[in-house]
């Protein structure tokens, strides 16, 4: 048995045959998103190829439905308002980031008080989006389908969105 899509539809072939056509409820939920986008501001994204889908499913089993569909069907890249939305990388990279060490300097400490103990991103976290400024916005498998806001400043990873295609209507497209 295969499938193919088609607009808001798989059709179902088996040994060549078409069975059936299904309803695919994850397009039509991408298909009004896009059509709440009145700026055209997701209409500079390009959708990752198939390869790049097959290495991330591989690697990110547990990753968002809503967001591996989104990528695949709209796409990853800036949109038209520079907001980044890309491939999964290790949430915990940030700690590399200059804005994440300067916040964690000692001199940035002695001016904004102590921090909390402990570490706040989780093991499972990955970054998949950002505006540019200290915050990544993040999927956390074992937390859910929401989407997570990690601010360097913390730093602290607290939910954003209930889930990805949420996150996108509120957070990244401006109606």
């Amino acid at each position: 048995m295969s499938k193919q899509g088609v607009g808001h539809h798989v059709i179902v072939w088996r040994r060549g045959c078409k069975v059936r056509l299904v309803e695919n409820p994850m397009m039509s939920e991408i298909t009004q998103l896009l059509d709440l986008d009145r700026a055209n501001e997701l209409s500079s994204l390009q959708p990752v190829s198939e390869i790049v889908a097959v290495r991330i499913a591989t690697r990110h089993p547990s990753i968002s439905k809503q967001y591996f569909e989104f990528i695949r069907a709209v796409g990853v890249g800036s949109t038209t308002r520079d907001f980044y939305i890309y491939e999964p990388e290790p949430a915990s990279s940030v700690e590399q980031h200059p804005s994440f060490q300067l916040y964690q300097s000692a001199s940035y400490r002695a001016l904004s008080g102590p921090r909390p103990e402990g570490h706040p991103i989780p093991a499972d976290a990955v970054a998949i989006a950002d505006s540019g400024a200290s915050w990544r916005y993040c999927l956390c498998p074992s937390l859910g389908e929401g989407v997570y806001c990690l601010d360097m400043a913390g730093p602290t990873f607290e939910p954003e969105a209930d889930d990805f295609l949420s996150f996108v209507a509120n957070t990244v497209c401006v109606n």
